[in-house]
């Protein structure tokens, strides 16, 4: 058996205290700026850590649920979904994530036909997706279904 290790990789700055903002250089030459949410003290105006944890969740899941969508032969070429989280006050100090939660939409004439088959694959895709077994082994992920 091979094993496979794949290196993900990012430069990334700050500028200023904590209200200051930041920028990763993604490697395929795009870029990401970043500053603290305004309701952390942060500057806001930009995405913020929080905001850019439910991207990587949502992109990773929809990229992971479109796989089995397809090998599964159900016609849903545009899968969505609506993600968020709750940030309060940790017992450590600071803040923290304490639960995540994401919504998926699917249009209701499929869900009505194939309900057990879209569920398999909702199940599958929050099984597989890397950055979801980062985030319940983390907190609570709570995943739903819904017409749309």
């Amino acid at each position: 058996m091979t094993h496979e290790t794949h290196r993900f990789a990012i430069r990334a700055a700050w500028s200023g205290d904590g209200a200051g903002s930041g920028r990763a250089e993604l490697p395929e030459g795009d870029a990401i700026s970043y500053a603290g949410a305004t309701v952390l003290g942060g500057s806001g105006g930009r995405a913020n850590p929080e905001t850019l944890f439910l991207s990587a969740l949502s992109a990773c899941f929809l990229n992971t649920w479109a796989i089995f969508l397809k090998k599964l032969n159900l016609a849903h070429p545009d899968p969505s979904l609506e993600a968020s989280c709750e940030v309060g006050k940790d017992p450590a100090g600071g803040f923290r994530i304490q639960k995540a939660a994401m919504r998926v939409r699917v249009p209701k004439a499929l869900l009505d036909a194939e309900r057990a088959q879209v569920e398999k694959t909702v199940a599958l895709a929050e099984k597989y997706c890397i950055v979801s077994k980062l985030t319940r082994a983390a907190m609570p992920l709570e995943v739903t279904i819904e017409p749309g």
